[in-house]
């Protein structure tokens, strides 16, 4: 009876929700999502490299780090890697929760920070202002993470909480800054509470041994603080032997214990203006500590790391190489060994594309065994890629994030107001003890091989910004957080390759605003109720570059209805930059839309700063049709079945100005392949382009036609797409368009295999090799495209064979430079994968390869 009555009750709801409103929910329910089985080793690598280990290493903590709000009014953010989760507030508490990855609380609401001024404390969990965070390093094993604007009540300074969040540690340093140039700093610090009835027993070590933290011990040379907390484990704050941090005590209560650290700070030192003016010599004062965690309820690995992090290597030793390199040491607070290398500008790397700047790198463990992090730091923002040799100058599969900073594009309004420049590189390495290992870290540019670059790296900004290119010429950034707070905005740059090229430097004009997945409640069916947007759960990046660079994030919607990933796929192509991406939506409850097609943005584009006369599709009889922009009602194109595609095109007059000041140009997408299923059953349901321009902005949404329509906990949808910048924005027929959705829609890249199997990835075409060969044919595509062969046992450079009218011949991937033209994955079953580019001329013809090893 009561199941009957909440099944009733739940219908009348849900009947309500629709007369009011457009839309309506069911409850949530556990959806079972098809999930990937750990793959079995079948290879051993030890033997392949002296960098086994490291490439082992890389595996394990690459994509082990993730960062993302808690809910969609983004009350806080959470930074999880292997071992830990910190949840700090963004209200004005200014607090963390350090909990494990299970949700086991090891530190609660705690990580407050202080200064002393005049005699007076002032704490940030005091501020005017609310928090905010900025993540100005991402990518695969690094993540650092800003939390920013407490102000201490409005006082004179600000603070900025940095994490340092890797995929198996956690660093924090914490900065104050001076809103006006000063001498009142007395000390700034931080007080960490743990409460006493968590606690099984604690541990602090000084130079005279190890305490409890209720005795009295040496504040100034304590190396770590432990505690063992109740059904969790042991948390650790390892104190860094930099000089930079001093334990100043620990305080009992009958609640609580609180952990007082703070800066080697000599009262009265002036500090500058955060502007750097003030003429002092301090910018800022900082300090920091290591935040450890284990489940063993032993202090045995808190005292080991700690171990570690207070005695680093010696044995680093750096060559100059062709860039000036030399070893700077160790940054505790960061966590990395960091050498620099010269770079080099945009103009120059275009006009010399066979530059790669190497850094030989040479290094003598101790008689510890370690893992450790490497960090390239340079002066010049334009780094684009980079890449690890082992001492016999063979690539080796060991990702290297590059994250940089282009200087001028608007970042930081107070915390960074110089806007340095900087290019980056890092990697993870694991040595064994009192071995000594030799390699090479090239930092890349424009070409690797025969063909430009493709790479994924990361740009300092005043929110996240991953950064694609081919070559130095910039192809899209990705937001993943969004550009601007919440709008949705996921591609602030989105620039064409048909276009024309810049004057002054080798870059393409940018258009639009694009978004994925939204709709508009619509409450009482007109009244605009808001839009219903998403939050950036998770990602994964499959592909850094050489050769393709390949992420996916998750999202959640607000609502809570549906989760979505989408897959970016690029490759070094220079006539079109084909953008290919995967949506892939699974609904996690019953929502029923009145007017789908109405209300629903699968995908959104407007053009920004620039409007459009010509509207260009494929109709639903799949003939081409071309027509004018209505500015004065909205207007729905029921789309064809055959790889359907829409877009604006040819400027209008009165925007033309733009081009000049370099923005604007087309805007397409391509549908190549789709699966909608409602109700738990596969529908034939057309797309709908639907287009709500006006006079004063151009813009147009895909969804489907569909419009009263319930989806089912477990519904999905998923779309296989081509997104397209192109021409420059004057062209007055969408030819462009239509030669794309050729090459990438109807003749898109397809395999074939005659020696190994052909394996499934609806974007990189992907073989798997048996016995170390694979024979393929690929047809399709246009223009440069990656293929990747998985499988081989052996690490080595793969021989690529091309077969012509006179049988074999090989095709030579590889510059000048030999190591190059190809890149080298460890696959989770312990084989090794590698990628090359060849260029395919036409759509109708076909090429047969055969790689060897």
């Amino acid at each position: 009876m009561l199941t009957f009555l909440k099944s009733a009750f739940a219908v009348i709801l849900s009947f309500f929700q629709l007369l009011v409103m457009n839309v309506s929910y069911g409850e949530m329910q556990t959806v079972n999502r098809a999930e990937e089985p750990a793959a079995e080793i079948i290879n051993d690598i030890s033997g392949d490299t002296e960098l086994a280990e490291s490439v082992k290493f890389a595996s394990a903590v690459g994509n082990a780090v993730d960062c993302c709000y808690i809910d969609a009014d983004r009350s806080a953010y959470a930074m999880e890697n292997l071992d830990a989760v910190l949840t700090h507030t963004l209200g004005k508490t200014n607090s963390a929760t350090l909990t494990d990855t299970n949700g086991g609380v090891y530190i609660s609401e705690s990580f407050d920070t202080y200064y002393i001024s005049n005699g007076q404390k002032y704490l940030s969990s005091n501020s005017a202002t609310e928090g905010r965070v900025n993540t100005i390093r991402l990518g695969k094993y690094y993540y650092e993470c800003h939390v920013r604007d407490y102000d201490f009540s409005g006082s004179d300074f600000k603070v900025d909480k940095t994490y340092h969040v890797y995929g198996d540690r956690l660093y924090t340093q914490l900065s104050l800054y001076a809103c006006e140039a000063t001498t009142a700093l007395e000390s700034f610090g931080s007080e960490t509470v743990i409460a006493k009835d968590t606690v099984v027993k604690s541990a602090v070590k000084d130079k005279n041994g190890v305490h409890s933290a209720d005795e009295d011990f040496d504040a100034e040379s304590v190396e770590y603080i432990a505690f063992d907390i109740k059904n969790v484990g042991v948390v650790a704050l390892i104190i860094p032997s930099d000089g930079s941090t001093v334990v100043r005590g620990i305080t009992c209560s009958t609640d609580s214990y609180v952990i007082d650290i703070g800066a080697v700070y000599e009262a009265g030192t002036g500090i500058n203006k955060n502007d750097e003016t003030g003429g002092y010599e301090l910018n800022c004062v900082t300090f920091g500590f290591r935040i450890y965690t284990d489940s063993t309820h032993s202090f045995d690995g808190a005292a080991q790391q700690a171990k570690l992090e207070r005695s680093p290597l010696e044995g680093i030793t750096v060559s100059a190489g062709n860039t000036n390199a030399y070893y700077v040491g160790y940054e505790a607070l960061r966590g990395t060994y960091t050498l620099y290398m010269d770079g080099t500008d945009f103009n120059t790397a275009y006009a010399r594309p066979e530059i790669q700047l190497f850094a030989p790198i040479s290094i003598t463990c101790d008689d510890n065994d370690r893992e450790i992090y490497i960090r390239s730091n340079g002066s010049n923002g334009c780094l684009e890629a980079a890449a690890v040799l082992d001492g016999t100058d063979t690539l080796v599969p060991i990702d290297v994030q590059v994250c940089k900073n282009f200087q001028g594009d608007g970042g930081e309004p107070f915390y960074s107001v110089h806007d340095y420049q900087y290019g980056d590189s890092f990697f993870p390495l694991s040595l064994k003890a009192n071995e000594t290992v030799e390699l090479t870290l090239l930092n890349l540019y424009q070409n690797w091989g025969n063909n430009p670059l493709k790479q994924l790296s990361s740009i300092e900004f005043h929110v996240s910004y991953f950064h694609l290119s081919t070559g130095t010429t910039e192809s899209n950034c990705i937001a993943p957080y969004f550009v601007y707070e919440k709008a949705g905005w996921l591609l602030p740059d989105f620039r064409t390759r048909s276009g024309d090229m810049w004057p002054t430097q080798p870059q393409f004009n940018s258009v639009g605003i694009l978004k994925f997945m939204t709709y508009d409640k619509k409450a009482l069916g007109f009244i605009d109720a808001g839009e219903v947007l998403s939050e950036y759960r998770s990602g994964t990046i499959d592909s850094v570059g050489q050769t393709y660079s390949d992420i996916t994030n998750e999202y959640v919607s607000d609502c809570g209805s549906y989760t979505y990933t989408l897959r970016h796929v690029e490759f070094p192509q220079t006539d079109e930059n084909r953008t290919y991406y995967t949506l892939s939506v699974t609904f996690d409850r019953d929502v029923t839309f009145k007017n789908f097609k109405r209300d629903f943005d699968l995908f959104y584009f407007d053009g920004r700063f620039v409007n459009f006369d010509k509207v260009g599709y494929l109709d639903e009889n799949n003939s081409s049709v071309i027509t004018d922009v209505n500015t004065s009602k909205t207007v729905y194109y029921t789309l064809g079945s055959e790889s359907p595609y829409w877009g604006f095109f040819n400027i209008t007059d009165d925007k033309q100005y733009q081009i000049e000041q370099n923005f604007g140009c087309n805007f397409a997408m391509i549908i190549k392949d789709s699966t909608v299923i409602i109700g738990g059953e596969e529908q034939d349901v057309s797309f709908v382009m639907r287009d709500s321009s006006t006079s004063s902005l151009t813009s147009g949404s895909l969804t489907l036609d569909l419009q009263g329509v319930t989806f089912r906990a477990g519904d999905t949808i998923n779309i296989d797409l081509v997104l397209l910048p192109w021409g420059n924005g004057l062209e007055e027929t969408d030819d462009n368009v239509r030669s794309v959705r050729e090459d990438s829609a109807i003749y898109a890249v397809k395999a074939t295999t005659i020696t190994g199997t052909v394996e499934s990835d609806s974007i990189v075409p992907a073989i798997r090799a048996e016995s170390n060969t694979a024979e393929f044919t690929l047809s399709g595509g246009r223009n440069n495209i990656a293929v990747r062969v998985n499988g081989f046992t052996q690490l080595k450079s793969p021989t690529v064979y091309v077969k012509t009218e006179n049988g074999w011949e090989i095709m030579e991937t590889a510059s000048e430079h030999g190591y190059d033209g190809f890149s080298v994955y460890y696959n989770s079953d312990g084989t090794y994968g590698y990628s090359f580019i060849y260029c395919s001329e036409s759509p109708t013809q076909s090429v047969t390869f055969r790689v060897v090893q």
